[in-house]
């Protein structure tokens, strides 16, 4: 029954995360996602490619705490919250609003951390808006990389204000959200790596490149990232003429790889396009004129462009009159493979002739590794409970999610069945992980009207510890010496 949960679990997993990118004309876009490797252990990150209105597009990346099958499925539902959001408005703090209502009605969402950016090529203006989540990293053309200021104080359903930041890139720069955190130098380290990696102009060998140094000098466990930079040039449409006799298709073939090629759109797509596309002007050959007895000055006009989504175009006009399809089931096998190769192909005709066209989205694959998760941060320093006086507490090691159960008794008995107020000590807390902010998170909200009357927990931690660090991320109340 275990194994049968966790195939489930990482089936869901594969398809909460997006198989590929959109290859869009203003903007190139990578990214890579690692996931552990034991299904048991799937945790909660994801990622999201939205594509708005006028060129603009829209990243969210986060992570909702704990593991397991229950919080894959809260991961799709964020993610899915965040989308409908941003193409309902446009607008990141409404966004980012209607995610922070959804977390804070759904205890299994609440403390989800998210960064959620919008990109405008045309205009070279980013906004973006952080939850309890690093913010992005920025790399110029020949600068530095560096890793903007956080926007928003703590996780979504929390009660952290909801803000948003917008600026101007300059050209050439590269925009990366990372799934790693702010805490222990991290956020320079990244950069760091940033700027060993970069390939200026190639997001695809910089995305590789950047994975591969943070895998191994960063990053203790699985790390998603996601890269764009804003094209320098825009490329123009394909207007082509083909005369219809010898050296027809490969001339087609030749040209439109070519400018498939030029618009960054991948091989396989590149070979369904031409292969769809040379067989429609072989049919131009074959049906459009050869039964009148050959045309020597017939052409074919092929055409493409690409729209703001991201979807390829093209259309193959001639002037001939094709024949009346036969009921011979052998024929008709180039329209069927060309349809077969795209979203979708439509033939329309006229007393002028005929038009064919293609429609395809085109998109670059994710890649997804499967890594082990580190040893160190599940069992070398296990969390260990001490009462060391009526309403105090003393934590040492590593707080994570499935910690909830031991501490949540603990401080029941401490505090007398939340009747009393307790002192939590995290001086001797090495290290935080997602889900531990979520459930120290939850012991010091702000009472509401429903329980008032419970007495409430302070947190203590060290001055400039990494534990420090991971609560002025996320926003949580504490006392620091």
């Amino acid at each position: 029954m275990t194994d049968d949960i966790d195939d489930f679990t990482a089936a869901l997993q594969d398809l909460v995360l997006p198989a590929s990118v959109p290859v869009l004309p203003g903007i190139d876009l990578a990214a890579r996602f690692s996931v552990p490797a034991a299904p048991g252990e799937a945790t909660g990150a994801w990622f999201d490619v939205v594509v708005l209105r006028q060129g603009r597009v829209a990243l969210t990346m986060g992570q909702v705490p704990g593991s397991g099958l229950a919080v894959v499925a809260s991961a799709a539902a964020v993610s899915a919250v965040l989308r409908a959001g941003l193409l309902s408005n446009e607008d990141i703090e409404a966004a980012l609003r209607l995610a922070d209502a959804y977390a804070g009605d759904s205890p299994d969402v609440r403390g989800t951390s998210t960064v959620v950016v919008i990109l405008d090529p045309s205009g070279g203006r980013l906004c973006y808006g952080t939850a309890g989540h690093s913010a992005p990293l920025v790399a110029g053309a020949d600068g530095p990389a560096h890793r903007l200021p956080r926007t928003g104080t703590g996780p979504l359903g929390t009660g952290a204000p909801i803000l948003a930041a917008e600026l101007e890139l300059a050209p050439g720069a590269l925009l990366v959200l990372d799934s790693t955190t702010e805490a222990d130098g991290t956020a320079t380290a990244m950069a760091d790596v940033l700027d060993r990696s970069r390939v200026v102009g190639d997001v695809s060998a910089t995305c590789e490149r950047f994975t591969e140094l943070a895998e191994v000098d960063v990053v203790r466990g699985p790390l998603a990232v996601v890269l764009a930079e804003a094209r320098a040039t825009d490329v123009a449409d394909l207007d082509l003429e083909v005369p219809l006799g010898e050296g027809a298709t490969l001339r087609a073939r030749r040209e439109i790889e070519a400018w498939l090629g030029s618009l960054g759109v991948v091989a396989m797509d590149r070979l369904s396009l031409s292969h769809a596309t040379t067989e429609l002007v072989a049919n131009a050959v074959e049906h459009a004129y050869a039964h009148n007895g050959g045309e020597p000055t017939a052409v074919a006009r092929v055409t493409g462009h690409q729209d703001d989504t991201g979807e390829v175009v093209v259309e193959v006009i001639d002037h001939g009159q094709w024949r009346i399809p036969s009921d011979d089931v052998t024929r008709g096998r180039g329209l069927a493979m060309a349809s077969g190769l795209v979203d979708d192909l439509t033939v329309s005709r006229d007393a002028d002739g005929t038009r064919a066209r293609l429609r395809h989205r085109v998109s670059r694959s994710v890649p997804v590794d499967r890594v082990p998760l580190n040893s160190g941060w599940t069992s070398a320093e296990p969390l260990a409970v001490t009462h060391t006086a009526l309403g105090s507490l003393r934590l040492s090691g590593v707080v994570g999610h499935d910690d909830l159960d031991e501490i949540t008794y603990a401080l029941l008995l401490a505090s007398r069945g939340r009747t009393q107020p307790v002192d939590l000590d995290l001086t001797e807390v090495t290290d935080i992980s997602t889900g531990g902010l979520r459930v120290l998170g939850e012991l010091v909200r702000v009472p509401t009207s429903d329980n008032a009357d419970r007495a409430p927990v302070v947190l203590h931690v060290r001055r400039g510890s990494t534990p420090q660090a991971a609560l002025e991320r996320a926003g949580i109340d504490h006392r620091a010496s």
